[in-house]
């Protein structure tokens, strides 16, 4: 797992992203996609075609310090959740008062189902169900 070295720069204090529509969509607002622009780590991360990352990301949300960051790159892994990273990014801390104490517990109940059946898209660069 040479990617492993990468989860060091998923740190809420560090974390940076913009959202934008997808390629091709006529919406502004809808359907939006979060983009990881820093810091250079997490932009390398947000790359990663092993699924693998999946779970180290999901290990990282029971962590206040760090759990924002990985819902963050997870979003922009998975197209999953985009809309709640959108809706919190002004305030992540209250992410974390909403929703964050139990993302772990759903994006594992979610990896667990959808696993083995998620693979690496290079037009969508995410992961998506086969």
């Amino acid at each position: 797992m040479e990617w492993t070295y990468l989860l060091d720069g998923v740190r809420n204090d560090r974390i940076g992203f913009v959202t934008t529509r997808p390629p091709g969509s006529p919406f502004a607002i809808l359907d939006r996609r979060v983009i990881v622009t820093s810091p250079e780590q997490a932009v390398q991360l947000s790359h990663t075609e092993d699924v693998r990352v999946l779970d180290e990301l999901v290990q990282l949300l029971h962590d206040p310090d760090r759990a924002w960051a990985a819902a963050v790159v997870l979003a922009a892994l998975t197209r999953r959740e985009e809309k709640l990273v959108e809706s919190f990014a002004s305030d992540p801390g209250e992410w974390w008062r909403a929703l964050g104490q139990e993302a772990q517990a759903r994006w594992s109940a979610w990896l667990s189902e959808k696993r083995d059946a998620l693979a690496w898209d290079p037009d969508e660069q995410a992961f998506v169900e086969t």
